[in-house]
Parts: C-alpha cells; structure tokens; sequence
C-alpha cells in the first residue's frame, strides 16, 4: 500500500519542535502517514535543496509550522508556494503556533490557504481527518475519533512544552539588574580618584621636567657668560691710567 507523503515545512526553534512532534504523532492515526521534515529526513552526504526539491515534487499534502516570527520568513513562504504548486492549493494547511492567527497571515502568501489554530482540538481533528481521506486506505472517522481521544493529550502536551520553551527563550539571557544609586555614586567617586591620581602624577613629570629643563638653561648661559665676559673690560695697559 503507497503511503501517503506529507511534507512539513517549518522556520526557526518552535516551529521545527512543531514539525518534529507532527512526524512523530501523526502516524498514529493512520499507519499510511509518511510526514518529511527537511532537518531530520535528508540524509547526510545529500545536497539539501535537490533532496527538499524531491521530496516537495513527491508530496501530497503540506503543512507549514507557522509562528508569530516566520510568517513573512522567505524560506517558509517559498516552501508554501512550491507546496501549492506541486500538491494544489486546498492541500496546504498553515498550523497556526504560539497564538498566531489568521489575521497575522494577512499580507503573506499563507493568507490564500485554509489554516489550522493548533490550540484548538476540533480543528486538528479536521486537518487529520482531511489527510486521512487521502490515503489509498483511510481509516474510518468513528477510529479517527477514538484514537484522536487518545493522542490529543500527548499532542497537546508537546505543543504546550514547545510554547514554554519558546517563553523560556524569549525571556533568556536574563539582563543583568541595574546598579542601585549608592553603587553608582561609588563607581564616580572611584572613578574621580583615579583620575585626580593621573592628574596628580602628571603634573609631578610636568614639574620635574620643567626642573630639569630650566637647570640645562641656567648652565647654557653661565657658559655663555664666560666666553664672552671679557669683551666689557680694557685689556691691561692699553688706556693711561687716571692721574698720570
């Protein structure tokens, strides 16, 4: 029996959690169900967009793992767009995550597709039931039911551990709290110390350097008084002496 080949799109941490989840609880209602999540299901050694490329031409059904920040995100619309391409449009659903809603989709190409809030049951019940009635050997709706009764708790546990993890990142690192007023007043005042020690030990070299060079100063002029300090007085004998 062929199985049913659903591709799961998703962008960033949640939403990748989300398609994770979805290939791993899916099958559970009908054995047919093959989900491809592009960062588990490519083998190593594979080029990733030829292997995306074949699985996007061999799929049946898409679902895009939509959150408040990849909605307008080039990959995840691109993989929609192909996703209608290949499979048409009715067969794309947006799983709306972390209180995204219809309106958010407004102004990206997942407005044109029918979505799913992933928080309300009733409706992932449709999304499974409609995929359900692709498959070349469906499992009957009283079935789908019974066992949606049995998974949904899972499902929505996991669904609400991928919204606290996305809290918790959010809100990670913590900043650093803020310094009190007299921590402040101590980081100035410690602060003006330093300086008034630079500036104080600056004016000591500019001190010491005006010592040394007033020093080198008076010395150039002594020398200087002494080479010509003969020039002011008459040579001896040259003039009569007074009263001779």
């Amino acid at each position: 029996m062929a199985k049913l080949k659903v591709f799961v799109s998703w962008s960033g941490e949640p939403s990748q959690q989300c398609a994770l989840l979805l290939r791993d609880q899916l099958p559970n209602f009908n054995h047919l169900f093959e989900l491809f999540v592009s960062s588990e299901d490519i083998a190593k050694g594979d080029r990733g967009y030829e292997a995306i490329a074949a699985q996007l031409a061999g799929s049946h059904y898409g679902i895009v793992c939509v959150t408040p920040e990849n909605r307008r995100t080039p990959w995840i619309n691109y993989e929609a767009g192909a996703l209608s391409r290949e499979v048409g449009k009715p067969r794309v659903a947006p799983f709306l995550l972390l209180g995204t809603t219809v309106t958010d989709l407004v102004g990206t190409p997942l407005t044109q597709f029918q979505a799913t809030p992933a928080d309300v049951p009733k409706e992932v019940l449709k999304l499974i039931k409609t995929i359900n009635g692709l498959c070349d050997e469906s499992v009957e709706e009283k079935r789908i039911d019974d066992r949606f009764e049995k998974y949904w708790p899972e499902l929505k546990q996991g669904l609400a551990d991928i919204a606290r993890n996305a809290k918790e990142a959010e809100n990670s690192p913590v900043p650093p709290p803020r310094p009190s007023a007299s921590e402040i007043q101590d980081q100035m005042l410690s602060l003006l110390r330093q300086q008034v020690d630079r500036i104080s030990s600056l004016e000591q070299t500019m001190a010491a350097l005006h010592a040394e060079r007033t020093s080198e100063l008076r010395q150039g002029r002594v020398l200087f008084d002494g080479m010509f300090g003969d020039l002011g007085r008459p040579e001896p004998g040259r003039y009569p002496e007074k009263g001779t």
